[in-house]
Formats: C-alpha cells, sequence, structure tokens
C-alpha cells in the first residue's frame, strides 16, 4: 500500500487542515463517546484524527492495514505528552483483533468510500461486534472526483448509505452534515442556517456525510 503513503504526501496533510476538514466530525465524536473513553480510529492513514482526540483526553487506538502507513504515521508525528496507540488490521476483520464491545466508539474518515457494498456492510458488522457506537465521515454524490482523489472512491448519496448501514444490523442511523457546504447556499440562505445549534439539515447540502451508527 505505498501508493497511499504517496496519495499522504501530496495532499497537503497537516494537523491544522485534518482540524479544519474534520472540525464537525471531531465535534460528534466527542458528543458521542464518554469522558476519557475508548476509540478506535479504523483506517487511521496519517492518524491525525487519532492524534486530535488523543490531545482531547481519549484513549484512542490508531489502526491500519499495513506496516508501510503505520509507520508512515509514527514516524510523521511524535508529540510530546500525547499517548496513541497503534495497531496493525485488517478493517474486514476486526473481531480478530479485538474484545467484544472493548471500544466506547469506532471513527474514521474518507475510508469505507473505498470499498464495494459487500465489503462496508461486511466491515460495519465487524465494527459492531467490538464498539457500542460508530461515527464516520464520507464524500457523497455532491461530490465530483478531482486528480485530488485517490482514484477509487464511490460517491453515494445518503439513502444509500443508510440502507447499507441498516443491512449491516445498526438500528439507530444518524445523519448529519460537515462543515462544507455546496458554494451557492453560502449566497442564498440566511446567516442564522449557519448556526452550529441548527445545523441539523446541513445533510442536505453537505459535500460529507457524517453517521452516527447504534
Amino acid at each position: 500500500m505505498l501508493n497511499w503513503v504517496n496519495y499522504f504526501n501530496n495532499t497537503n496533510r497537516t494537523l491544522f487542515n485534518e482540524s479544519i476538514r474534520n472540525r464537525r466530525l471531531l465535534e460528534i465524536i466527542m458528543q458521542e463517546t464518554p469522558v476519557k473513553g475508548k476509540i478506535l480510529e479504523a483506517g487511521c492513514g496519517t492518524a491525525l484524527l487519532s492524534l486530535l482526540l488523543a490531545d482531547s483526553g481519549f484513549d484512542v487506538t490508531a489502526m491500519d492495514l499495513t506496516d508501510e502507513v503505520i509507520e508512515y504515521a509514527k514516524k510523521r508525528f511524535c508529540l510530546n505528552g500525547i499517548k496513541l496507540n497503534y495497531k496493525r488490521g485488517d478493517i474486514l476483520k476486526l473481531g480478530s483483533f479485538f474484545e467484544e464491545k472493548e471500544f466506547d466508539t469506532i471513527c474514521h474518515s474518507g475510508v469505507l468510500e473505498h470499498f464495494s457494498d459487500d465489503e462496508i456492510i461486511r466491515s460495519l458488522k465487524e465494527h459492531k461486534k467490538i464498539s457500542k457506537k460508530v461515527v464516520f465521515n464520507i464524500p457523497n454524490n455532491r461530490n465530483k472526483l478531482t486528480q485530488k482523489s485517490f482514484g477509487n472512491e464511490r460517491l453515494m448519496n445518503n439513502r444509500v448509505w443508510v440502507r447499507l448501514i441498516q443491512q449491516a444490523g445498526y438500528a439507530s442511523v444518524k445523519v448529519y452534515g460537515g462543515y462544507d457546504l455546496i458554494r451557492p447556499s453560502y449566497f442564498l440562505l440566511p446567516g442564522a442556517f449557519f448556526n452550529r445549534r441548527i445545523s441539523c439539515w446541513w445533510k442536505w447540502f453537505s459535500r460529507h456525510s457524517i453517521f452516527v451508527c447504534q
């Protein structure tokens, strides 16, 4: 998977950009997870999301499929005072690496859109075995593939994602949007709509979708 390392090196992955890009996801993960709770980032890539969560006081494990990606994450960031656990493992076989309901929350950003429908369902079933709650972020069909895309993303609408999540056995699925509305929204909508407290409607306009599954 050295292609992933090349991809990370060419997409300006910094702590600042990651905190901006995933700020709504981070807020929701923190709201949905007990104080100092256990979190697994499955498919961690650069592990920047894990570092931000660990810095906020959570017990975080960053997991990815290959040693190359794990070593890349370890070498790039070594921040004093932040404890972060690393684990090599397959997102399709989580039950083989962890205990039943070991984590309060599993999270990831930009992972599942690289899999087929069957693999997404299979992976989410594995998530359910080892965690009480799942929170993940994906680009939806309001996006367009660009030169900055990895190349195999599947840009599906929220209805398709909810159907796949329900097929994996989740009884409760909440859908949110990220802080990246399509450009016309900023010109056409009143300023009050950009208040975070009433941002539940963003799922209809945002180019990313966040799912909370239980």
